[in-house]
């Protein structure tokens, strides 16, 4: 009898064991809107998600059109999705996968290092806030966008590092050069639906909030001049249009048809390169 109440106590803890594991390795949806999926790498069972789904290593959770979601991470760290956005969550190195879309990560300073991938863009995050995004023209032309909201981090593009702070985006189309530009840290902060649409906090709100508020301190003392050039921010993310995505090609030896490249423009105004200045073109 003595032995069988050994065994029981053994598989219930091996159970609970069990348990355990599976849960450090699985995702849990926080927030959906609208129309949010989830499923294994082959696409062929897909489930809606809501809030509660769990999603587990190597699965993806996808949103449709005017839909975004939350996913809390095993590492603690918070992932926001904006629309039509897809992405894979491998628990195992603790990595996000982007495939399409807009996401805003959050990772707190003392959870486990965190992997930022796209096709083109990686990054690896110690702990900070930012956001990545995959863009696709009616040419098929993909650009890659990764900027950072407070914080720092190394993004690797084209084969090449770049260090880069709050308030600084690395953006780059294959076939051109990567290139690093400011933008208004306060103003995206106040416009963002990535920021603004969601009923939960971040886990590193504290954090956005010094860094804004540092802006506006640079600011006000003469320090930075936040970015002139034109930068739309009624999307989710800052957003350079074509034609000043193209002016910042030329800058950088790259001058389009019919014309002679521009002067280069001033260096960073953002406060983590600390040269005052209206816009900044950095590449490699």
């Amino acid at each position: 009898m003595n032995i069988w109440k050994v065994v029981c106590v053994v598989m219930a803890i091996a159970l609970g064991m069990g348990s355990a594991l599976a849960a450090d390795s699985t995702a849990r949806v926080t927030e959906a809107v609208n129309h949010v999926y989830h499923g294994d790498s082959t696409e062929a069972a897909t489930s809606p998600a809501t809030t509660g789904t769990l999603v587990h290593d190597g699965e993806y959770l996808k949103t449709g059109p005017l839909s975004r979601a939350e996913m809390l991470l095993p590492s603690t760290s918070v992932t926001r999705l904006g629309a039509n956005t897809i992405f894979n969550y491998s628990a195992d190195s603790n990595t996000v996968d982007l495939q399409a879309g807009t996401i805003l990560f959050c990772k707190p300073k003392d959870a486990p290092h965190l992997n930022i991938k796209t096709a083109a863009v990686t990054a690896g995050i110690v702990g900070t806030t930012g956001f990545v995004s995959i863009r696709t023209d009616q040419n098929n032309q993909k650009t890659y966008v990764f900027g950072l909201i407070e914080g720092e981090a190394t993004v690797w593009a084209d084969n090449h590092p770049f260090p880069i702070g709050a308030g600084d985006i690395v953006e780059f189309r294959p076939g051109s050069k990567p290139f690093v530009f400011a933008y208004d840290l306060p103003r995206f902060v106040k416009s963002s639906p990535l920021l603004h649409k969601f009923t939960g906090t971040l886990p590193n709100q504290a954090y956005i909030d010094r860094a804004v508020a540092d802006y506006e301190s640079y600011v006000s003392r003469g320090f930075i001049v936040p970015p002139s050039q034109a930068i739309s921010y009624s999307g989710g993310i800052p957003v350079m249009p074509t034609t000043a995505y193209n002016s910042a090609m030329n800058s950088l030896g790259q001058p389009s048809k019919g014309g002679s490249p521009p002067p280069p423009p001033p260096q960073s105004s953002s406060p983590g390169n600390s040269s005052p200045g209206t816009g900044s073109y950095r590449t490699h």
